[in-house]
């Protein structure tokens, strides 16, 4: 990143701690809102996945959740995330 750009220096970029830090709060905040959505479900929590190829043969897989929750009108609504 400072190759090339000469008004940035090392201290401008944050150390590698603590990104790792940003990403694991970023995780937990994500993880915390993941089982708020997962306690107001109605009923259970369905799991699918699924896997699958580029042309490249770069492989890809999804788990992804699916439930049912009340949208804010109170109407039933079928909700799913991404895992």
């Amino acid at each position: 990143i400072t190759y090339g750009c000469l008004n940035i220096s090392d201290k401008d970029l944050p150390h590698h701690t603590k990104v790792t830090k940003l990403i694991f709060a970023a995780y937990e905040q994500e993880h915390e809102h993941l089982k708020m959505h997962y306690q107001k479900a109605l009923g259970r929590v369905s799991f699918s996945s699924d896997l699958w190829s580029d042309p490249n043969l770069v492989s890809f897989m999804v788990l992804s959740s699916h439930f049912l929750s009340h949208n804010d009108s109170g109407h039933l609504h079928l909700d799913n995330r991404l895992l």
